[in-house]
């Protein structure tokens, strides 16, 4: 043994009792935030889904509450047992039950998922993992230590969840989902855990020279490792720092091109390239300087951009900046911007005006928006970082900022308190921000916080929004179901006026109501139909011998009663009812009338809110087969832009998929249903220019993507 291992056994007993306390805490926290966010899933899951699969979901989300206690004491106890075994130096072949040995077809599944839970952490974590058992073979002075004698392997820490579900009643697709947390919640959250346990190893002396290896270095070292976290890029995506660079070449050969295809009155800002002799670029504290000078109000050049939108902000800010370099004692004249700052500043101008062009921004958002000109140009200059990670926190603290105002025009408290919340944060960037983009952070994790908070209120209106859409849909499904019974029995008879009404308004409407609340295969349903049947055998037909009609309505009282009572209708309006029906089924017979076809009910649609667009599907559209693919495949919370009667395009988040017409459902920000149609429908208003996609789902990113369409066109 090298000669860190030879220690006083008290001291490694000491190093290892902090070590069982250290991994505890934090594997207590990970297996809670696997049955949290499997608790979620679920309940999302069962929020799109139809009734049936719903119930099934509702079971898996209710098992798995009850079964969390247990499932947490037995995820515990098995690293407890692990390193108190460790700690006795016990023999490990107790342990053996602990083993992967699922033998029951039903279980083959929960197997599998365990071999990839050990094999991704391996790949994602191994160089830690193999770091963490050297050292543990050092304190416990052996050569080798056994995997199932090592706590930490990967075999134990895979073979915990299925250790914690043993003897645990749950669904075998319950399973299966945790386990998929489970590894998720490894590979995001084990590497904190090992760097905390090779630091404290270390500084206990234990082999320091093996180091400390980091979550980021495993990411490199293992370009396979799975990234759980983050949705996967398209193939051939370009990273931001390539963005960036794209952008960067765009912006130098386009630059020239202004002073000769400048569209204002205002000639476009010249090139820091071909600068005088006499002149210098700014330095850093210069440019801050004036920029900080601009910062306290929103500058001309903004105001005008806003006004005239041929203008560019870019080129405006730039000029204004030098004529304000006087006022900290430089000469315009004798100075010039350099490549690298121009290109920031640019970038910056260019985002601006794509915001204001292109979102839905009211006159107080935009004004708000207007005063994050400055402080962003700033960031720009200090800080390149802004254009290439899209971690960085002024990017997303523009992101937050938008999702508060972009639609929001103040109409409830609730929109008003949001405007206010982003006025006051936007009022402390300008007050705060001198040279620390820390301020960004803080701001954003303020106005994050606040959005959450609001973010629940919508999904309780988003809710209802669903629950009404989908009981309109199903009363709808009953109706149609209530018409094609009413047609099968009723179409190219002669029925009387009298029994036209009845069938028409009041059992078609209790057969509607039977379908939605006992389903049509209820005795409730039977008995209906058993109604119409009976009284349309008592219609006059070749060689069938006629019926007493009073003594067959008689008997039939109590059930059309029944029927009437689902409509309102009692006591001397039911016996009217029945009385015009005996009346007109006797003079049908005695008078034998030809046919009188009854047309199928129209189901008639129930009354929305005046924002509503419900549309219907339509047997041809004329669309792109792969708008049809992209809206099927959509998934719900993505967002679209939708063409409003003001001509802007406005965000609608896809709320709901409707079980029984395949239909999709969009909100508004404040989670009121503005549009439901078909995937062909919208596929059609796509092709129409109505409605816009995009593919990514946050305001920096399209915006920036915008600017990179914009100088392409530019230059070519």
């Amino acid at each position: 043994m090298p000669p860190q291992g030879r220690r006083a056994a008290r001291v490694n007993a000491e190093l290892l009792a902090s070590l069982h306390k250290c991994s505890l805490s934090h594997l207590r926290n990970m297996l809670g935030g696997v049955l949290g966010k499997a608790d979620d899933w679920l309940f999302d899951q069962s929020q799109k889904e139809g009734a049936a699969t719903g119930a099934t979901i509702l079971d898996a989300m209710r098992a798995l509450r009850q079964s969390r206690t247990p499932l947490e004491k037995s995820f515990v106890d098995h690293f407890e047992l692990a390193f108190v075994s460790l700690r006795r130096q016990f023999n490990p072949e107790v342990h053996g039950s602990h083993d992967l040995s699922l033998l029951e077809e039903e279980d083959l599944e929960v197997q599998l998922a365990s071999e990839l839970v050990m094999d991704a952490v391996v790949r994602a974590h191994g160089a830690a993992l193999d770091v963490v058992e050297k050292r543990l073979e050092c304190i416990m002075d052996v050569a080798n230590l056994n995997h199932s004698q090592n706590p930490l392997s990967a075999v134990s820490l895979a073979n915990a969840m299925h250790v914690a579900q043993g003897g645990i009643e749950l669904p075998g697709n319950l399973r299966v989902v945790l386990y998929k947390f489970y590894e998720r919640e490894l590979l995001t959250s084990l590497g904190p855990m090992l760097v905390e346990l090779n630091e404290l190893m270390a500084q206990a002396g234990v082999l320091p020279e093996l180091g400390n290896p980091t979550p980021a270095e495993l990411h490199h070292a293992t370009p396979a490792a799975p990234v759980v976290a983050a949705k996967p890029a398209p193939a051939g995506a370009p990273d931001d720092a390539a963005v960036f660079n794209a952008l960067c070449s765009l912006l130098h050969t386009w630059r020239p091109q202004q002073s000769d295809f400048a569209g204002s009155s205002v000639p476009a800002f010249p090139a820091a390239t071909p600068a005088a002799p006499a002149q210098r670029p700014m330095a850093m504290n210069e440019l801050v300087s004036v920029l900080t000078l601009l910062q306290t109000s929103v500058p001309q050049s903004v105001v005008a951009a806003m006004q005239e939108p041929a203008l560019s902000l870019a080129d405006m800010l730039k000029r204004e900046m030098i004529s304000n370099a006087q006022h900290i004692g430089l000469q315009p004249d004798q100075i010039h911007m350099s490549r690298d700052d121009e290109d920031a500043i640019d970038l910056v101008g260019m985002l601006f005006d794509v915001l204001f062009d292109e979102r839905d921004f009211e006159l107080q958002a935009r004004s708000l928006v207007s005063r994050m000109v400055v402080p962003y140009v700033k960031a720009a200059v200090i800080d390149r970082r802004l254009f290439q990670s899209k971690a960085h926190p002024a990017r997303r603290l523009l992101n937050s900022v938008a999702e508060a105002v972009e639609g929001n025009k103040g109409e409830g408290p609730q929109e008003r308190e949001l405007l206010n919340k982003a006025e006051t944060v936007v009022d402390r960037l300008i007050a705060e921000f001198n040279e620390d983009v820390a301020i960004f952070e803080t701001l954003e994790q303020e106005l994050r916080a606040f959005l959450d908070q609001h973010r629940r209120r919508i999904d309780l209106t988003e809710r209802r929004a669903t629950e009404a859409q989908r009981g309109q849909e199903r009363l709808e499904q009953a109706r149609q179901l209530a018409g094609v019974e009413l047609e099968s029995r009723a179409a190219g008879r002669a029925l009387p006026e009298s029994l036209v009404e009845f069938l028409t308004r009041h059992w078609t409407h209790h057969l509607s109501m039977i379908a939605l609340r006992e389903g049509p295969e209820s005795p409730s349903w039977n008995a209906a139909i058993g109604v119409a049947d009976s009284l349309i055998s008592l219609l006059p037909a070749a060689g069938k011998a006629p019926r007493h009609v009073g003594s067959a309505i008689l008997s039939l009282r109590e059930p059309i009663e029944a029927v009437l009572a689902s409509s309102g209708v009692a006591g001397t309006a039911a016996q009217e009812v029945i009385r015009q029906l005996t009346w007109g089924l006797e003079t049908l017979s005695r008078q034998h009338e030809p046919a009188k076809p009854v047309a199928r009910p129209e189901v008639a649609t129930a009354i929305l809110p005046p924002v509503l667009k419900l549309v219907s599907d339509k047997d041809k559209f004329d669309v792109n087969a792969e708008d049809v693919g992209l809206f099927r495949n959509m998934a719900v919370g993505t967002w679209i832009h939708l063409a409003g009667d003001d001509g802007k395009h406005h965000p609608a988040k896809m709320s709901w998929i409707s079980p029984i017409s395949s239909r999709l459902m969009f909100v508004n920000r404040r989670g009121v249903r503005v549009l439901v149609a078909s995937v062909e429908e919208l596929a059609a208003m796509k092709k129409e220019g109505k409605l816009i996609t995009h593919l990514q789902e946050n305001v920096f990113d399209q915006a920036l993507q915008s600017v990179m369409g914009r100088l392409k066109n530019d230059v070519a």
